[in-house]
């Protein structure tokens, strides 16, 4: 057998080129910037060449560095899954979650005591990121997206699909007719910067003959939550997801514009590996989660 340097070296040098940092690096291993400086440079002597440039402040990946990358890549995937054939769940007593901080606080965080209450035995933690998961580098067992589907390396569960909406708050809309786009086009604009809706707000102007480009928004982003709480301070319209302003609009927060409801661009998915779903831990609470989410959303069109 050939020889190998350390695994171990080989570990930080895998996650530092990934994430093209040190310091990113060191917080997802868990360990001090000085950490994977050591064992980078140790991994550097061992193989008598360098793999990262240090120079100008910056640390990024050399050519050799470049070209080794992908072989660790590829060599640490197969080992997570030969590891993970023979020994399955590794942690069964704790459910780590992956979902977008809009739907964790806007709905799961709410309704989770419930689940807790029926297994007590399994602690649920919650990893709230608008970043995709990769399950090969993280501990994550499942996660729940707001998506628009077509990744063939995960099993993706459609749970039900979403609505598009205009919403405002009450207060925002005395003394206007509501349904009016003239009326309500003069009002401020909340947008949401997500490609699908921001595609479909732009469909709606071209079919009242409106120039969105006359519009300038008094906020921006794609996560929702900022944006659904301007909207519930009053400070303008949005186009949103019905399953996320749900609630406000069953507490009379928000109200819908425009008597406009259009298919969303995104529905809710479960994403895991094929494996993790067999999981007595991941399947009792996909058993929750699925039919309270309906019975939460009845508008919308399961799957």
């Amino acid at each position: 057998m050939s020889y190998l340097p350390p695994l171990k070296s080989l570990h930080f040098f895998l996650v530092a080129g990934q994430s093209k940092n040190f310091k990113q690096a060191a917080v997802k291993l868990n360990v001090t910037q000085a950490a994977v400086s050591q064992q980078i440079r140790l991994l550097e002597e061992n193989l008598q060449v360098k793999l990262f440039d240090r120079s100008n402040k910056q640390t990024v990946l050399t050519g050799k560095g470049i070209e080794l990358l992908p072989f660790i890549q590829r060599a640490f995937s197969e080992l997570s899954s030969g590891v993970n054939l023979i020994t399955g769940d590794k942690n069964p007593q704790v459910l780590r979650i992956s979902t977008a901080h809009s739907f964790s606080s806007l709905w799961l965080i709410p309704h989770l005591q419930e689940f807790q209450k029926l297994h007590p035995e399994i602690m649920v933690q919650i990893a709230p990121s608008t970043e995709l998961v990769d399950f090969k580098q993280s501990n994550i067992d499942l996660a729940i997206r707001l998506g628009t589907g077509g990744n063939t390396e995960l099993i993706q569960k459609k749970i039900y699909d979403d609505q598009l909406i205009f919403v405002a708050s009450p207060t925002l809309i005395t003394g206007i007719d509501k349904n009016s786009p003239k009326d309500v086009f003069r009002l401020p604009w909340i947008e949401d910067t997500s490609q699908g809706i921001r595609a479909a707000f732009e469909t709606y102007c071209q079919s009242i003959k409106f120039r969105s480009e006359t519009l300038t928004p008094i906020i921006q982003t794609n996560d929702a939550l900022p944006l659904i709480d301007s909207a519930i301070q009053a400070q303008g319209f949005l186009l949103a997801n019905r399953s996320l302003v749900f609630e406000h609009l069953s507490a009379g927060r928000l109200i819908t514009l425009l008597n406009y409801t259009s298919k969303s661009p995104y529905s809710l998915y479960l994403v895991a590996p094929e494996q993790q779903f067999s999981w007595k831990k991941v399947k009792l609470f996909e058993e929750w989660l699925v039919p309270k989410l309906l019975s939460s959303f009845p508008d919308l069109s399961p799957a």
